[in-house]
């Protein structure tokens, strides 16, 4: 350990200071118990009196966002009631190891522009505003810096090694494989339960598959991809349909199926450093021919040709069709089934999916008219539709420009008439004439969508034939059924009454997250 400044000083009032502690595990001197040991000689000699103590728990001294302690001394000396005028820590290290040093600089000089002197004990230097000891702290935070830099370095090329012998370096297992502790020594494997973690350092963790019932159910998944014609949603929907639940005892959602039929695990290949956060920075995607591939790592799960045929499926799925292959496709639909609607295409699992089609079109009625498909329609439902469909448009260019006048930003989805607000709300605007009991006893129906995700339905009321709107619903997540065709109003019975608003002044008190201050539209 680094001697301390042992030079007396016998002032008439003992200074009051703070010490600052932070832990690290890359030497013992650094250990919380040598910096208080070196603090409490230092503030002995120099008749320094400790009355507050902020100990940062964590090892990391790359950034402020995860030192709660260093956060509150900051704020401390700002505060009035502050009781000390200088802080002891025991090197420039210990206050951090910015990879900007200028970080560093700024929250010293925080402390110094509030009257708190920040004292280095184990330093070989003054910590005045001499010349000398500027550069000398500035060498100290590069430095400080660069071990950082170096010491990440050396881990990521220790991963690597670890990888490359066959051994797992990061992260859970999948689904279907479990993780399995192999001894330095005696090379015992035992396998490790969630949240288990080797003791030893030289240990190593290796994959093999699970036991159970769970390896031959992701054979089974990869079979259904490669044999028919289901998506990954369609794969969750059978699987929660048998009762079968994920690796979380939670229903599988359509990107668990997907992240299953990618993963190269399956097929005994170690992938590693596929995305990076080396020193504290964003995540963010590594490109793929970084990544470092070990095949054979592994025991496989998974056949190599069914895993190769999955690859290919899924690679023709990614790649976005013209809007002349769609087209084409429909046409398909048409000859097959004799007609096209949008139970017609979740019927047919080969054929372009709803939100595609209004994706490239606009609306199906504008693919119709591209194909030269005349569906089978009511002449004034028709109408009636047009109106709606104008009406919804005109809602949400009013919404949108009184929220841009706010300073929010507005992102219109036109397929599905939805805003995005400030990337946090996302609602839907959908305007409806009703549609008649018998033929003229009106009831208004209300879907929520299944098929993407929104926040709120709003949900306004028009009578057939007119471009007048009666009122609006607000519909919160979960007040309606996904999927499902409900009455809203039925022969003037409201049935939602709690939701039913004369404008959509409402907005104001429902959008929690998004700050609106002030929205109004007439109707």
């Amino acid at each position: 350990m680094p001697s301390v400044r042992t030079r007396r000083a016998s002032p008439a009032v003992p200074l009051r200071a703070a010490q600052y502690i932070r832990m690290s595990t890359d030497n013992q001197e650094y250990s919380p118990y040598f910096q208080r040991q070196a603090i409490a000689e230092y503030a002995v000699a120099h008749g320094i009196r400790i009355v507050r103590d902020y100990e940062d728990a964590g090892i990391s001294g790359l950034t402020l966002r995860e030192r709660p302690a260093l956060i509150q001394l900051l704020l401390d000396v700002d505060s009035p009631q502050r009781k000390f005028t200088a802080v002891l820590v025991y090197d420039v290290s210990r206050w951090g190891r910015f990879q900007d040093v200028d970080e560093a600089a700024f929250y010293e000089f925080a402390c110094r522009r509030a009257g708190v002197k920040v004292i280095y004990v184990a330093e070989p230097f003054e910590n005045d505003a001499s010349p000398a000891t500027s550069v000398l702290k500035a060498l100290k935070r590069a430095m400080a810096a660069e071990f950082s830099r170096e010491m990440s370095r050396k881990v990521f090329l220790g991963h690597c090694l670890n990888v490359q012998r066959g051994f797992h370096s990061a992260g859970p297992p999948a689904y279907g494989l479990r993780r399995v502790l192999v001894h330095g020594e005696s090379q015992e494997q035992r396998t490790l339960n969630r949240y288990e973690y080797k003791s030893v350092q030289t240990d190593r963790v290796t994959i093999a598959p699970a036991l159970g019932g769970e390896p031959a159910l992701v054979r089974k998944i990869y079979e259904w991809y490669a044999t028919q014609p289901l998506t990954g949603t369609a794969i969750a929907r059978r699987l929660n349909d048998f009762g079968i639940f994920n690796g979380f005892a939670r229903p599988w959602q359509g990107q668990n199926i997907l992240n299953i039929l990618r993963n190269e695990a399956y097929i005994g290949t170690n992938v590693y450093s596929r995305t990076s956060s080396k020193l504290a920075s964003q995540w963010r995607s590594v490109p793929e021919q970084d990544w470092i591939r070990v095949p054979g790592a592994f025991e496989a799960v998974v056949d190599k040709r069914i895993f190769a045929a999955v690859q290919q499926k899924l690679q023709r799925s990614r790649r976005r069709p013209t809007r002349d292959e769609i087209a084409d496709e429909l046409r398909n639909v048409i000859r097959k089934a004799g007609k096209l609607s949008q139970a017609t295409l979740r019927r047919y699992g080969s054929a372009p999916s709803v939100e595609r089609v209004m994706h490239e079109f606009g609306s199906l009625y504008a693919a119709y008219e591209a194909i030269g498909y005349v569906p089978n329609l009511d002449p004034a439902r028709s109408r009636n539709r047009a109106i709606e469909r104008r009406l919804e448009r005109e809602m949400a260019a009013i919404t949108s420009e009184v929220l841009n006048s706010l300073g929010h930003g507005v992102r219109y989805e036109k397929h599905t008439n939805t805003l995005s607000i400030d990337k946090s709300l996302r609602i839907q605007l959908v305007v409806r004439s009703p549609w008649l009991i018998g033929g003229h006893i009106p009831y208004w129906v209300a879907r929520w969508p299944d098929c993407f995700a929104i926040d709120f339905l709003i949900y306004g009321r028009i009578e057939r034939g007119s471009t007048e709107l009666l009122d609006f619903h607000i519909f919160p997540r979960g007040s309606l059924v996904s999927g499902a065709h409900t009455v809203v109003c039925r022969h003037k019975q409201a049935h939602f009454k709690e939701y039913q608003h004369p404008d959509l002044k409402p907005l104001l008190e429902i959008a929690e997250t998004v700050p609106l201050k002030v929205l109004a539209m007439a109707r």
